[in-house]
């Protein structure tokens, strides 16, 4: 996942027509002041971390003065958000809020469209709201071919009890967040809260997106933007899993590359959708402790694959490797397999003593059993070998010091 940090968001969200608030970085107390200052004295500090429910973990803090600003701050960059270390903040203005509203768009992969979301409810509490009167939170489906038409945002607010400016006002803010959505492969963008202010003004209080990291490529500017508090969903990155967005930054059109690191001791490199995950969950009952989870898709990634092997072999502690999927039908098995080899021959390991397990099928399985013969130790099986057969044999040989 590639969630972008809340300034970036509110400034792309801006250039697409949406007005946001005056704001200021700070990545210590005294600049806190300063930007506090600067915004006239009160602010809203937020720590810039790339999770969500901020406030309630007190991370988020309305200051009323500069002083006030450069206290709050030395506590918040002290802190761990959800397991993110605070390092900067974002002082925002101190607006004067009527009303908030919560929008947000999101991809329906029932429809396989996009989803305009919005609750003339927003702010903190908007999934409790959701909870407890769903009719509340409205939706409308998009046409991609067609996008979303003013008349049908402007219709979308007024069924939500919104009427005359403010709600043409609600209705050229969702479009100027679908016209950020489609422009930059996002998965998830939203506006909570959409503040109503006393002044009758519109503004997006806050914003978070969320981009495909499959489309990343398209948007190199968006690729620079995801520094240190970039993470994968629930925790900052591992050193090992930024060596291996590395190497999936090779050649981004070919073998996309998804890895998270696990406390296990099996390098579980078993890919395939479905097929992967039955896999864990079949290692895991056999008793099994996966280093990682580990897919790519198809295409000539034999380098990608030769880089994955040497990665995953440096986690320290490992008692063994399996190289495992489902039966081939996209890319000929001994291509991969090609890349596994180099892999295996330049790590070094001595594989009669370190187990691994190759189990892969289809197209060019029989050169791949040739090459895989190149590595002494390296045990090889084909579409013969089930999935169960797989979990059990990497686990009998990791854990119990069974020989083949």
């Amino acid at each position: 996942m590639a969630r972008l940090l809340e300034h970036d968001s509110l400034e792309l969200l801006e250039r697409h027509g949406v007005a946001v608030p005056a704001r200021a970085l700070a990545s210590s107390p005294e600049e806190a002041a300063s930007a506090a200052a600067r915004l006239g004295g009160r602010a809203v500090l937020k720590a810039l971390v790339p999770v969500g429910k901020r406030g309630k973990a007190g991370a988020v803090k309305l200051v009323s003065s500069p002083g006030e600003a450069r206290a709050e701050a030395a506590r918040i960059l002290g802190m761990t958000v959800r397991r993110f270390p605070v390092r900067r903040l974002l002082a925002v203005e101190a607006l004067a809020i009527r009303r908030e509203f919560f929008l947000s768009l999101t991809f329906d992969w029932r429809t396989k469209s996009p989803l305009l979301l919005f609750c003339a409810e927003g702010g903190m509490e908007v999934e409790e709201i959701a909870a407890r009167r769903p009719d509340r939170l409205l939706e409308l489906p998009i046409d991609i071919t067609q996008g979303l038409s003013p008349a049908d945002a402007l219709g979308l607010a007024r069924r939500a009890g919104l009427a005359g400016e403010i709600a043409g006002a609600a209705a050229r803010a969702m479009g100027g967040l679908y016209g950020l959505f489609r422009a930059r492969d996002c998965r998830m963008a939203e506006v909570n809260p959409l503040a109503e202010l006393e002044d009758g003004r519109l503004v997006a209080a806050s914003c978070a997106l969320e981009v495909d990291d499959q489309a990343l490529f398209r948007h190199p500017d968006l690729e620079e933007k995801l520094g240190e508090e970039q993470g994968n969903g629930w925790r900052p990155l591992t050193p090992l899993e930024k060596k291996v967005r590395e190497i999936d930054a090779l050649d981004p059109h070919v073998g996309a590359i998804r890895f998270s690191e696990m406390e296990g001791d099996i390098g579980f490199m078993a890919s395939g959708g479905g097929y992967g995950l039955a896999s864990l969950e079949e290692i895991l009952r056999r008793g099994g402790r996966p280093a990682c989870t580990f897919d790519i898709t198809p295409g000539r990634y034999e380098e990608k694959m030769r880089r994955m092997v040497l990665a995953v072999l440096s986690k320290p502690g490992l008692k063994g490797l399996v190289l495992a999927a489902n039966v081939s039908n996209f890319a000929r098995v001994d291509v991969r397999v090609a890349g596994i080899v180099q892999g295996l021959k330049e790590a070094g390991r001595d594989y009669t003593k370190f187990p691994v397990l190759v189990r892969y099928a289809g197209p060019g399985a029989g050169e791949a059993r040739r090459l895989v013969a190149e590595v002494p130790g390296v045990e090889w099986r084909g579409e013969d070998f089930s999935l169960e057969d797989v979990c059990r044999r990497i686990a009998e040989r990791a854990y119990g010091g069974g020989e083949r």
